[in-house]
This record gives structure tokens, C-alpha cells and sequence, in this order.
């Protein structure tokens, strides 16, 4: 977003000279933590998607899967996905078999995208072609590790049954006889 700063600039102050500033031991100790984050940061991926050998690009595209698998744009932000993708992540990196799968099966869907598309699946801007790329390989074994992770991390999550209208088990209440009204996005 761009900001017009014209109307703030009365509020602006002269830059002091280099020689007013004096810098303490806390202040140098503050400034160094934060560049050191601040290079960690930018120099590469940390985490376990970085640990299993995938790219920032690649696990975007994996993220844009799980959104696309289980569609809720209109009322579940995007950390349920990225808990669940970094969660299979963090499988891939202590399991060897599930990161051939993770790392063959982004490979494929890649290509599929770029034959399909000539671009990557992420950049698809059309959610009905990427749902055409997602549906060529919905019987391959890395689309159903995210499609099952993704059943279970999104509707068997407690903290998320709220967004779905679900009020929980009803059995040691009798059952809810209402909960069907509730439930607004079906």
C-alpha cells in the first residue's frame, strides 16, 4: 500500500548529525541482536520445510495446494494450512520415504503445471486450473499424504470447530438437535 506522506510532514524533525548520537552498550547490544536476525532471515530458509530440502518457493506451492484441496478462503486464514504442510515438512526431514514422496511428487506437479500452464503451480491465478493440475494427480500417493494430513489437521482441530459451526462431541450432552443451523458454509 502507498502511503502519501506530504500530509505528515510537519511532524517530521531535522536529522540529528551523525556526531549527536551516542550509542550505549544496550543500544549496540539491541542493534546487533536485530541484524543478526535480521541476516538469518534473509540469507535462507530456516525450519523444518528448509531441513527436508524444499525451497520458500516450493512450500508456498505446497500451501497453495492444501488451500486448494479444502477451500475455505471466505473464513480460515492460512496458519491451519501452513501448520499441516509443516507438519508432513517435519515428517519428511526424520523420514527418508516421505521426503521422496514430498520432493517427487512437488517435482511432478510442477511439471504438470508448467506443461499444462507454462508457469509454476503457484502462479496459476485461475483456481479452476489449478484444481485441473491438482486433479491429474489425485490418485498419486504425495497428493493423499496432504489431502489425508490435511482432513485431519483442519476439521479434527479443536480450535478450528468454532469456524466451522461444529460445537464438538455431543454425545455426553444427549446430542444437539440445532447444530445443522449452525453450520453456514455447507
Amino acid at each position: 500500500m502507498l502511503y502519501d506522506l506530504t500530509i505528515v510532514k510537519d511532524h517530521y524533525r531535522e536529522i540529528a548529525p551523525i556526531s549527536d548520537f551516542k550509542l550505549s552498550r544496550r543500544g549496540l547490544l539491541a542493534s546487533t541482536a536485530f541484524l543478526a536476525l535480521a541476516t538469518a532471515t534473509a540469507v535462507g530458509p530456516t525450519g523444518s520445510w528448509a531441513a527436508a530440502g524444499v525451497s520458500a518457493e516450493q512450500r508456498l506451492a505446497l500451501i497453495r495446494m492444501a488451500r486448494d484441496i479444502y477451500p475455505h478462503d471466505d473464513f480460515l486464514p492460512d496458519e491451519p494450512y501452513v501448520a499441516v504442510v509443516d507438519s508432513i515438512l517435519k515428517e519428511a526431514e526424520s523420514s527418508e520415504e516421505t521426503r521422496k514422496l514430498v520432493m517427487d511428487g512437488l517435482s511432478d506437479l510442477e511439471a504438470r503445471a508448467k506443461k499444462i500452464h507454462g508457469t509454476s503451480f503457484a502462479a496459476i491465478a485461475d483456481p479452476n486450473k489449478r484444481e485441473g493440475v491438482l486433479r491429474s494427480i489425485e490418485l498419486t500417493g504425495f497428493f493423499q499424504k496432504f489431502k489425508g494430513g490435511l482432513l485431519m489437521g483442519l476439521y479434527n482441530n479443536k480450535a478450528l470447530y468454532p469456524k466451522f459451526g461444529y460445537d464438538g462431541s455431543s454425545w455426553e450432552q444427549g446430542g444437539f438437535m440445532d447444530s445443522f443451523d449452525k453450520i453456514g458454509w455447507l
